[in-house]
């Protein structure tokens, strides 16, 4: 993390990056005008990106370029079904390489926390009128994709960082905002001060 515009929260014992300061340094009054979501990811470089870059990457926002890439740090990841299982068939297949070249599989994890709900699975053979509907066709589901919702499982007990939400709770974007989303990420910098960020 960097350290230039961290300050103290008000009667908290939190700090934040003052993204404002350092976006308005660049371009007085540029951040009043960015949308929300570059206002994430601008805060995101104020606290992550190496000093002599940050410029440069703030820039890329304000000015709506796209000529440099910058770095990102995701604080958690969230992913459906279909997508996350390939990224964790990814991994499984990366564990297997390490091990047969005599290392440690178990350090092969995602860094930080991932979250996979399983919600694209199901295909409706009961209409919504029929009694029990929503129960047979979860029976279906689990029959039609026992081998996968098994790797899934197995994932979420193989890998440090996972947690999988079964199918039938809900859709990914209703679970992650209703039950998921801490909203405000809290973690220790460099200097065990607790930083807060979206």
């Amino acid at each position: 993390m960097n350290s230039k515009y961290k300050k103290p929260l008000p009667d908290t014992d939190l700090h934040y990056f003052d993204v404002e300061q350092a976006i308005d340094e660049i371009e007085p009054g540029a951040y009043a005008k960015l949308p929300f979501s570059s206002k994430v990811l601008c805060e995101n470089l104020v606290r992550r990106c190496p000093p002599e870059d940050l410029t440069e990457a703030l820039s890329q926002h304000i000015y709506r370029k796209q000529q440099v890439d910058f770095p990102w740090y995701p604080a958690r990841v969230v992913c459906h079904d279909i997508l996350g299982q390939t990224a964790f068939v990814d991994l499984a297949g990366l564990r297997d390489a390490i091990a047969a070249k005599g290392g440690d599989p178990a350090k092969v994890n995602p860094i930080v926390p991932t979250q996979l709900i399983v919600d694209h699975s199901l295909a409706v053979e009961h209409a919504g009128f029929e009694e029990d509907a929503f129960e047979k066709n979860r029976a279906i589901e689990e029959r039609r994709n026992e081998d996968r919702f098994h790797f899934i499982n197995w994932c979420q007990y193989a890998f440090d960082n996972v947690n999988v939400v079964p199918p039938g709770n809900g859709i990914m974007h209703q679970i992650n905002l209703e039950k998921m989303s801490p909203v405000v990420q809290v973690v220790a910098d460099q200097d065990s001060d607790a930083v807060a960020f979206p």
